[in-house]
């Protein structure tokens, strides 16, 4: 799937305050390839992290299932999850027809692009690059910058 034909994109980011603000690099890489629209599905308690997020348009919270089904009327171009949940992935069946994660074992089988990994992720590697190689792996893209979007300081 070539870079321009992926405007609309929707990330299931079902993490904890931590793992968001080390994956916020892919928002930025998304929409600096091109993506005109990114959305994301959080926990409630994750949502005031994103809601400062610029990058982000739409922020959707509540019953992960109930999200996955409207996704699908949305017609998203690609939707995808940054970690290797097979619940994640079974969403992502749900949501979209282009589905981009991690395939750790049996838990990609759900996934139409997959990026074989030999272990789960964030154990073995620095969380915004194993994030980053997610797009570079599976998409082509060059994803560089591995800053996060949020100053925590």
């Amino acid at each position: 799937m070539g870079k321009n034909k992926i405007k609309k994109v929707l990330i299931f980011d079902l993490n904890y305050l931590g793992d968001m603000l080390m994956s916020s690099p892919v928002m930025r890489a998304l929409k600096e390839n091109g993506v005109e629209q990114l959305d994301v599905v959080v926990h409630e308690f994750c949502y005031q992290v994103l809601a400062h997020d610029h990058w982000v348009d739409n922020i959707y919270t509540g019953n992960v299932w109930w999200e996955a089904i409207k996704a699908r009327f949305r017609n998203y171009d690609l939707v995808m999850q940054l970690n290797t949940s097979l619940r994640t992935n079974m969403l992502l069946m749900i949501a979209g027809k282009r589905r981009l994660g991690y395939s750790y074992g049996i838990k990609g089988i759900p996934l139409t692009m997959k990026v074989v990994i030999p272990y789960r992720t964030a154990t073995h590697g620095y969380r915004p690059r194993e994030c980053l190689d997610l797009l570079e792996k599976g998409l082509g893209w060059e994803c560089k910058d591995e800053r996060m979007i949020y100053d925590i300081n």
